[in-house]
């Protein structure tokens, strides 16, 4: 089998069974880490996020990048997703190759060709996979998949390079330096790369026992310590200590004792048997070590753990190469599994998208088991040849896996379908229920969306996320006083909720209590200082409220994040305009109208300020443009007609405008003086 020949069979599958994708709507984490992250804005913003290096500014880059492409068009994003995973794929692919090339002197003259191509297909097709490659915002866990493998293999290629010709493959270290460092910035877990280094060395290059291995390289063993201490002292002095990751509410103790139970009887049991995927896993939280009944995870991880040891201690004449392959994909996964299933609580017990990176441990412990298999299936006696069989049940595997990648992305096409699957898979959860909703609500379907949001409540009453939800969903009813009491139970649960006093101060605003709505979006962007919306909103009420100098302020923050929007650039002309700063405010009706040429108003306030400094013909353009855009405006036609009859003495031009203005409002303020000037005007015309 040549080498292009497996590889576009590779790329082939992966594009068939995700092609399903592309038109899969954004979900969940997709809101804030995309949809809400001003950073993605444009390729402009990459200075503001490339070296905060603990803000995965790579995975920002990549949807920067997209943005660039397609905006919030989702198949750019879908599609980077699955070229990603194509690299990992094929990476993984190259990897098992390179470690056939280590392990040649175990090799039998044929049988083993099938082997990387075996692996990388599992990995390409396996359903566990789904979540990380369907689900944009976990395309940190492919990325630092990818940067993980090609670090293990650029190290090694110049490793070999060095035993074979006596010379240092110095570009392969810097390359593998480079990886090492570009996967940091796209997620922690390449913390424990270092370590799988003398892994991938005990297990394809050492021909020593596990005592000599180790009396050898204990110093260089002791090197790890080192990353291991830079983790350490960034999560202690940057992230609130060593054992907080996020806002969840579980000790360093609850949360490992959960995960010995997690890791075989969550992931391991996906791994062998991928059904029942489900975005949000109801896993019980253990939290009594002196149950018996909590110990049968530990008791499972430990068969696993004897299992490792006797596979990595034991020699094998005949099925060398199973062997250690199987122990390196069990130290893999192991391993991997390390930064999200230790000691550090994460908001998610369990989350099929850690499983990426520790899968290509399993397709090694695969890869060894089935070689092993190959080697013995030799029997004269058999009348059925086991290599036909043998083959038939890979094939048979693959294309089971291939339907259930296909079915299950079609669980991701859109938040009512995903949300809705993991309803029925986690019951006594209140996430699915409450997510259903928000789904439901912008479909602006609210009888629907109110049931959902009341089904969460049943299960957790003081849920503020359901509280918040549901009141948003009665303010835009217009029921009020429902919608206020809704945001304040929220808000009695989580004072530091952003989008409850969000949603607070745009009810109050709607009652006219517009000093206390001011004071509830201040709160907003306190607690969320991206929280564009609530600057937007903030500013025009200050202005409502003769805030001038505070409306400036916030209009400006909220341009840093959007600088192309139109409105916003008006509402500084406004401010500007109320301070007497005509000539700045003229720049901000310009820069609003070119980028919104469909915005009338611009122009209106333009001939306001011309006129104001007596540039009559000037006013009369942009009125006439302003009418142009939109006819329907009663003040331009008054202005206009104004003008006309004060300044041009067209007494036809102002009375033609005159009656517009009036036939469109004819309740405005000044509506009796108006009709006045008319009469007069008419009296005044030649008959």
């Amino acid at each position: 089998m040549n080498l292009v020949f497996p590889r576009l069979i590779l790329v082939t599958v992966i594009g068939l069974v995700y092609a399903n994708t592309f038109l899969n709507s954004f979900h969940f984490d997709d809101l804030p880490s995309i949809l809400e992250k001003p950073w993605i804005r444009g390729l402009d913003k990459i200075p503001q996020f490339l070296f905060s290096l603990f803000q995965r500014p790579l995975v920002i880059l990549s949807f920067n990048i997209n943005y660039a492409i397609s905006e919030f068009g989702v198949w750019s994003y879908h599609l980077f997703n699955i070229v990603f995973h194509i690299f990992a794929t094929l990476l993984v692919y190259r990897l098992v190759r390179r470690v056939l090339g280590f392990l040649d002197d175990f090799l039998p003259q044929k049988g083993f060709a099938f082997l990387p191509f075996f692996a990388a297909m599992i990995f390409a097709l396996h359903p566990l996979n789904t979540q990380s490659v369907t689900y944009i915002s976990s395309r940190s866990s492919v990325m630092v998949t990818i940067f993980y493998l090609g670090a293990l293999i650029l190290f090694f290629e110049g490793f070999k390079k060095w035993k074979e010709t006596g010379r240092r493959g110095w570009s392969h270290f810097i390359g593998s330096g480079i990886c090492f460092l570009l996967g940091g910035f796209s997620k922690e877990t390449i913390v424990t790369l270092p370590a799988m280094f003398f892994l991938f060395h005990f297990y394809f290059i050492s021909r020593e026992s596990p005592k000599a291995w180790i009396a050898n390289y204990a110093k260089w063993i002791f090197l790890l310590v080192i990353p291991f201490l830079a983790f350490v002292g960034y999560k202690q002095f940057s992230m609130g200590g060593l054992l907080s990751a996020s806002f969840a509410h579980l000790s360093p103790a609850t949360w490992f004792l959960t995960q010995t139970s997690v890791i075989p009887f969550e992931y391991f049991r996906k791994m062998l048997f991928p059904f029942n995927m489900n975005i949000d896993i109801d896993f019980l939280v253990l939290s009594d070590w002196l149950q018996p009944a909590n110990w049968l995870g530990m008791a499972a991880l430990g068969l696993f753990i004897f299992f490792w040891i006797r596979i990595s201690t034991r020699v094998s004449k005949t099925g060398e190469v199973g062997r250690r392959f199987a122990g390196f994909g069990m130290a893999w996964i192991l391993l991997t599994l390390l930064p999200t299933s230790s000691f550090i609580p994460l908001l998610d017990v369990a989350a099929e998208h850690r499983t990426y990176l520790p899968m290509v441990g399993f397709v090694f412990l695969i890869a060894g088991g089935f070689s092993c298999v190959r080697i013995g299936e030799v029997s004269p006696a058999s009348p059925f040849p086991a290599t036909k069989l043998i083959n038939c049940c890979v094939v048979s595997i693959l294309l089971f896996f291939s339907l259930g990648v296909m079915v299950r992305n079609g669980d991701w096409k859109d938040e009512v379908i995903l949300w809705s699957d993991a309803k029925k898979k986690s019951p006594n959860l209140v996430r699915p229920y409450n997510n259903v909703g928000e789904a439901y609500d912008e479909l602006g379907k609210y009888d629907e969306a109110i049931a959902e949001f009341k089904e969460a409540l049943k299960i957790n009453p003081n849920y503020y996320f359901g509280l918040s939800n549901l009141g948003n969903i009665y303010g835009k009813q217009r029921k009020l006083p429902e919608a206020i009491g809704y945001f304040t139970r929220a808000l009695e649960q989580k004072p530091d909720y952003s989008p409850a006093h969000y949603n607070l101060a745009r009810a109050l605003h709607l009652t006219g209590k517009h000093q206390e709505a001011a004071e509830s979006y201040r709160k907003a962007i306190e607690f969320n200082p991206f929280f564009e919306q609530a600057f937007y909103n903030l500013a025009f009420l200050a202005l409502e409220l003769s805030l001038v100098d505070e409306a400036i302020e916030n209009f400006r923050k909220f341009l840093t994040m959007q600088p192309n929007h139109s409105k916003a650039h008006f509402g500084v002309g406004n401010a500007l305009m109320v301070k007497g700063q005509l000539d700045l405010a003229l720049s901000e009706y310009r820069k609003s109208a070119e980028l919104d040429p469909s915005f009338a108003f611009p122009y209106l306030n333009i001939a306001n300020i011309q006129m104001q400094t007596n540039n009559i013909p000037a006013a009369i353009e942009n009125f006439e443009k302003a009418l142009s855009i939109n006819p329907s405006l009663p003040a331009a036609h008054l202005s206009l007609g104004m003008v006309y009859h004060q300044l041009q003495r067209n007494t036809a031009k102002a009375l033609e405008h005159l009656k517009e203005s009036l036939r469109l409002d004819p309740n405005q303020q000044r509506a009796e003086p108006i009709r006045s000037l008319i009469q007069k005007l008419e009296n005044k015309q030649p008959t």
